[in-house]
């Protein structure tokens, strides 16, 4: 069932699918295995997309599904403090609310993903109506990894197609995530004529396309199943952006003492997405996420204030790119 909020009359943002809790490692360790004890924190590529745009002061809806126990009301109590519009969120008792132990990390992070209510989000009349009243709308690879949510976010994006919508996709693919569907990549593949803007990392283009490409190639991939703007982060080597209109620019990333990376992807989809919603070039837009990024992986966790989004834009000024030939 649906959380009992109001529904306002104007969503910024509509972000759909994973709402997960991350038991995060205390200490940095390369494996789970050396991992003694951890701290609770909200989750998931989606849901933490939500909550930052909503603390950035955009009007940001979460379709999404927790289970009926403590674990989903500490995710629902944390989404409402955030201010995230509450009543797309669904509670079910068919399985737990999605767990991910992950490892405390400055580069790639190890975890498990023990999978439970994330993946039975339905559609419903008012998810439908909420697509056509948003502004834009967001999803993942890992909130499309399993019916009934792959169903429900399908419907939606193409609902959202129809209407001219600004749709974004982090195609954060990983096998463990995809156990029954093999052929993942053919899948990507179809929806990608639908998305507008998608941020790849290095990680995921190697999973997705196999190692060996160099970053740029890895970006005219994307371009070629149809995306619009493709920036493709880097951690410590910076950004490349590249759109279906022929730019491509390279971001320089600054020299900073990392404290926790995770979240730091989602961080730099909070600036892209706003940087386009205020009408930004895909460039400015990109600058605006490798700040917030950058702000991000000082925190443990994820970021609990945010300046305000006119600070973040004078930063991102700052940030040194480059055209790519």
């Amino acid at each position: 069932m649906p959380d009992n909020a109001s529904h306002p009359d104007v969503i910024d943002f509509l972000s759909l699918g994973e709402a997960v809790v991350d038991l995060i490692s205390t200490g940095i360790v390369s494996s789970l295995e050396s991992a003694n004890s951890f701290q609770r924190f909200p989750g998931g590529e989606v849901a933490n997309l939500a909550v930052n745009l909503s603390h950035l002061g955009f009007q940001s809806a979460l379709a999404a599904c927790v289970g009926d126990d403590g674990f989903g009301q500490y995710l629902k109590n944390q989404y409402r403090e955030a201010g995230v519009v509450m009543d797309l969120i669904q509670t079910t008792s068919n399985a737990p609310t999605t767990l991910i132990p992950v490892t405390r990390q400055t580069k790639t992070p190890d975890f498990i993903i023990y999978r439970g209510a994330d993946k039975y989000l339905r559609g419903t009349p008012q998810l439908k109506n909420a697509v056509s009243m948003c502004g834009a709308i967001h999803t993942s690879a890992s909130s499309l990894s399993h019916d009934p949510s792959r169903n429900t976010i399908i419907e939606c994006l193409e609902l959202g197609q129809e209407e001219g919508k600004c749709i974004s996709l982090d195609p954060n693919y990983h096998p463990r995530i995809w156990p029954d569907r093999p052929n993942f990549i053919s899948f990507l593949k179809d929806i990608y004529p639908m998305i507008t803007v998608t941020k790849p990392s290095l990680d995921d283009s190697a999973r997705i396309f196999g190692p060996g490409l160099t970053p740029q190639e890895y970006v005219e991939r994307f371009l070629n199943w149809g995306a619009q703007i493709v920036t493709l982060t880097m951690g410590r080597e910076g950004v490349l952006v590249g759109t279906s209109e022929g730019e491509r620019y390279r971001i320089q990333a600054h020299p900073l003492s990392v404290v926790d990376v995770t979240g730091a992807g989602d961080a730099f989809w909070s600036g892209l997405l706003a940087g386009l919603h205020r009408d930004l070039p895909p460039l400015e837009a990109a600058r605006l996420g490798q700040v917030i990024a950058e702000y991000k992986i000082n925190t443990v966790g994820p970021v609990e204030f945010f300046p305000e989004l006119a600070d973040f834009l004078e930063q991102a000024q700052h940030i040194e790119f480059s055209p790519l030939n």
